[in-house]
């Protein structure tokens, strides 16, 4: 493919633009598999794809997947446990009193465990992972929203050792970061990737 040429440049609706503007063959991604014609119009979930379509789990690490547990965590803990410490020290609160602290321990704990293995798993898939190159297709809405507005997935088409394959990533924004037809290196293992690094064609 001599990369993605943008010949559907009117906005049409799926329906309208089941087969490509240009070879005419049936539309069974965002790129003819044909000719390449870029089709932009077409919704990537209504798609049926061209080739096996992988659902992958986010190994990026952010905020919300380990900086928010982590902080979550380090207040419970930060909070109660020096308050235990010193009241028991004093003498100042009864031994039963103890048993309050109890719940903000095991939430500050769990809370930290959490953020500590998806920490960990996250470094596993950057460093164990099977690295592949890709070429981003398109974009669908993911389930999960930001203030009101749903976070995007990603749709990567990857050269397999099992051949080529799509991937839908979740990317944790609503913002469309990578261009489409621009080419991403992905780290993979089992279901989980992580995008590396981003490499345009120009």
């Amino acid at each position: 493919m001599d990369g993605i040429r943008l010949n559907n440049p009117r906005k049409k609706r799926p329906e309208d633009v089941r087969n490509c503007p240009k070879c005419g063959a049936a539309v069974l991604s965002e790129v003819c598999q044909f000719c390449g014609t870029y089709i932009g119009e077409v919704a990537t979930a209504d798609l049926t794809p061209e080739y096996p379509l992988v659902e992958c789990k986010s190994a990026k690490i952010d905020f919300w997947n380990v900086g928010f547990p982590l902080m979550f965590g380090g207040i419970f803990l930060g909070v109660s446990l020096p308050l235990c410490i010193i009241g028991n020290a004093l003498g100042e609160i009864p031994w039963y009193m103890n048993l309050f602290f109890v719940p903000f321990f095991l939430i500050g704990v769990i809370s930290l465990g959490i953020a500590i293995r998806r920490l960990l798993f996250c470094m596993k898939v950057r460093s164990q992972g099977v690295l592949r190159s890709g070429i981003v297709y398109g974009y669908m809405d993911d389930t999960v929203a930001y203030n009101g507005v749903n976070g995007q997935k990603i749709k990567i088409l990857l050269d397999t050792s099992e051949g080529k394959k799509f991937i839908l990533l979740p990317l944790g924004t609503t913002a469309k970061i990578y261009e489409v037809n621009s080419t991403v290196d992905v780290k993979l293992l089992d279901t989980w990737a992580v995008i590396v690094n981003k490499k345009t064609n120009w």
